[in-house]
């Protein structure tokens, strides 16, 4: 979800509904990704993290084969559960 990470802000509205139908197994999202990452059942919990993205270096290509490096910026959705969803929120 790359395009979440250039203004976080702009996935919060959508992100978590996207999170709990992964955890329903949902049909149609598992549409919109590539291949579904949960093939035999779906997971218990999710997350999501935030990294930060460039380019490696001419050096960092050769040696590593990778055009991009990550770093880990911290989370930005944290582990979730369909308990979690589903419990009414605590007084």
């Amino acid at each position: 979800m790359w395009f979440a990470a250039i203004s976080p802000g702009y996935a919060l509205p959508w992100m978590t509904p996207f999170l709990n139908r992964l955890l329903r197994n949902d049909p149609a999202t598992l549409k919109l990704l590539r291949h579904n990452p949960f093939p035999q059942s779906p997971p218990r919990y999710v997350r999501a993290q935030l990294y930060q993205y460039r380019f490696t270096t001419v050096a960092e290509l050769r040696r590593d084969r990778a055009w991009w490096h990550r770093t880990l910026i911290g989370r930005y959705v944290p582990p979730m559960s369909l308990r979690k969803v589903a419990s009414p929120p605590a007084d």
